[in-house]
Protein backbone atom coordinates (compact mmCIF):
# COMPACT_ATOMS: atom_id res chain seq x y z
CA UNK A 1 0.00 0.00 0.00
CA UNK A 2 1.23 3.34 -0.98
CA UNK A 3 1.70 5.97 2.27
CA UNK A 4 2.10 8.66 -0.46
CA UNK A 5 -0.37 11.70 -0.26
CA UNK A 6 -3.20 12.42 -2.43
CA UNK A 7 -5.81 14.84 -2.66
CA UNK A 8 -7.59 15.03 0.64
CA UNK A 9 -11.42 15.42 1.07
CA UNK A 10 -12.89 15.80 4.46
CA UNK A 11 -15.99 15.21 6.14
CA UNK A 12 -17.88 18.78 6.56
CA UNK A 13 -18.69 20.01 9.85
CA UNK A 14 -22.33 21.13 10.54
CA UNK A 15 -22.78 23.91 12.74
CA UNK A 16 -26.19 25.20 14.38
CA UNK A 17 -26.19 28.95 14.58
CA UNK A 18 -30.00 30.83 14.85
CA UNK A 19 -29.80 32.80 11.73
CA UNK A 20 -28.45 29.79 9.80
CA UNK A 21 -30.58 28.56 6.78
CA UNK A 22 -30.84 25.69 4.34
CA UNK A 23 -28.76 26.99 1.18
CA UNK A 24 -25.73 24.90 2.36
CA UNK A 25 -28.12 22.16 0.88
CA UNK A 26 -29.74 23.83 -1.61
CA UNK A 27 -27.11 25.52 -3.05
CA UNK A 28 -24.13 23.14 -1.89
CA UNK A 29 -25.46 19.97 -1.60
CA UNK A 30 -24.72 19.97 2.11
CA UNK A 31 -26.82 16.58 3.75
CA UNK A 32 -28.75 19.05 6.42
CA UNK A 33 -31.59 16.35 7.06
CA UNK A 34 -34.39 18.22 6.60
CA UNK A 35 -32.69 20.87 8.86
CA UNK A 36 -33.27 24.65 8.45
CA UNK A 37 -30.80 26.37 10.93
CA UNK A 38 -27.23 25.25 9.75
CA UNK A 39 -25.29 28.15 9.72
CA UNK A 40 -22.30 26.78 8.93
CA UNK A 41 -20.47 24.16 7.38
CA UNK A 42 -17.05 24.09 8.31
CA UNK A 43 -14.79 22.47 5.05
CA UNK A 44 -11.25 22.14 7.29
CA UNK A 45 -10.77 22.57 10.46
CA UNK A 46 -8.12 21.90 13.15
CA UNK A 47 -10.46 23.93 15.61
CA UNK A 48 -10.22 21.64 19.10
CA UNK A 49 -13.28 19.63 19.54
CA UNK A 50 -14.21 20.22 15.67
CA UNK A 51 -11.23 19.14 13.66
CA UNK A 52 -11.64 17.61 10.49
CA UNK A 53 -11.68 13.95 9.32
CA UNK A 54 -10.48 12.20 6.18
CA UNK A 55 -13.64 10.77 3.98
CA UNK A 56 -11.39 9.26 0.87
CA UNK A 57 -8.22 6.87 0.23
CA UNK A 58 -6.38 5.00 2.26
CA UNK A 59 -6.44 7.81 5.44
CA UNK A 60 -9.92 7.80 5.51
CA UNK A 61 -11.03 8.46 9.39
CA UNK A 62 -7.70 10.24 10.32
CA UNK A 63 -8.20 13.58 11.63
CA UNK A 64 -6.29 16.73 10.37
CA UNK A 65 -4.26 16.68 13.43
CA UNK A 66 -3.13 12.88 13.03
CA UNK A 67 -1.73 13.93 9.19
CA UNK A 68 0.05 17.08 10.75
CA UNK A 69 2.14 14.95 13.47
CA UNK A 70 2.67 12.39 10.75
CA UNK A 71 3.21 14.45 7.58
CA UNK A 72 4.52 17.91 8.92
CA UNK A 73 5.66 19.98 6.58
CA UNK A 74 4.93 17.98 3.85
CA UNK A 75 1.36 18.53 4.19
CA UNK A 76 1.47 22.22 5.51
CA UNK A 77 4.27 23.42 4.13
CA UNK A 78 7.67 23.57 5.81
CA UNK A 79 7.34 27.15 6.42
CA UNK A 80 3.60 26.92 7.71
CA UNK A 81 4.89 23.77 10.01
CA UNK A 82 7.73 26.03 11.71
CA UNK A 83 5.80 28.88 12.71
CA UNK A 84 2.36 26.84 13.71
CA UNK A 85 3.85 23.06 13.96
CA UNK A 86 0.91 20.70 14.71
CA UNK A 87 -1.59 23.36 14.85
CA UNK A 88 -3.61 23.83 11.99
CA UNK A 89 -4.16 27.76 11.33
CA UNK A 90 -6.62 28.17 9.01
CA UNK A 91 -10.57 27.27 9.28
CA UNK A 92 -12.59 27.24 6.17
CA UNK A 93 -15.88 27.44 6.05
CA UNK A 94 -19.21 28.43 4.67
CA UNK A 95 -22.10 30.44 5.51
CA UNK A 96 -25.63 30.72 5.34
CA UNK A 97 -26.93 33.41 7.08
CA UNK A 98 -30.67 34.08 6.36
CA UNK A 99 -30.83 37.12 9.27
CA UNK A 100 -28.05 39.58 10.21
CA UNK A 101 -25.36 38.12 12.31
CA UNK A 102 -24.65 39.56 15.98
CA UNK A 103 -21.13 41.86 15.51
CA UNK A 104 -17.86 40.32 15.65
CA UNK A 105 -14.67 41.51 17.29
CA UNK A 106 -11.69 39.38 16.67
CA UNK A 107 -7.98 39.74 18.55
CA UNK A 108 -4.96 39.80 17.08
CA UNK A 109 -2.53 37.23 18.00
CA UNK A 110 -0.85 39.02 21.11
CA UNK A 111 -4.44 39.43 22.64
CA UNK A 112 -5.56 36.08 22.45
CA UNK A 113 -2.71 33.96 23.61
CA UNK A 114 -2.61 36.03 26.64
CA UNK A 115 -6.85 36.17 27.13
CA UNK A 116 -7.48 32.50 25.26
CA UNK A 117 -3.92 30.60 24.76
CA UNK A 118 -4.47 31.07 21.18
CA UNK A 119 -4.24 32.21 17.65
CA UNK A 120 -5.90 35.64 16.67
CA UNK A 121 -8.29 35.99 13.71
CA UNK A 122 -7.91 37.91 11.07
CA UNK A 123 -10.71 36.83 8.28
CA UNK A 124 -11.10 36.66 4.35
CA UNK A 125 -14.60 36.44 3.05
CA UNK A 126 -15.31 35.45 -0.43
CA UNK A 127 -19.53 36.20 -1.28
CA UNK A 128 -20.17 33.35 -3.85
CA UNK A 129 -24.70 34.12 -3.36
CA UNK A 130 -26.32 37.15 -1.89
CA UNK A 131 -29.72 38.56 -1.68
CA UNK A 132 -31.03 41.61 -3.46
CA UNK A 133 -30.50 44.16 -0.32
CA UNK A 134 -27.82 41.94 1.55
CA UNK A 135 -25.09 44.00 3.46
CA UNK A 136 -21.61 42.75 4.72
CA UNK A 137 -20.76 45.24 6.98
CA UNK A 138 -16.58 45.70 8.15
CA UNK A 139 -15.17 48.44 10.90
CA UNK A 140 -16.92 50.84 13.28
CA UNK A 141 -18.00 54.63 13.05
CA UNK A 142 -18.14 56.66 16.09
CA UNK A 143 -21.71 57.89 17.25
Amino acid sequence: MSTALYPLKFEPILMERLWGGNKLQTELNKPLNGRSDIGESWELSGVEGNVSVVSNGFLKGNTLTELIEIYMGDLVGERVFQLFGHEFPLLIKFLDAREALSIQVHPDDELARKRHQSFGKTEMWYVMQAEKGAQLISGLREA
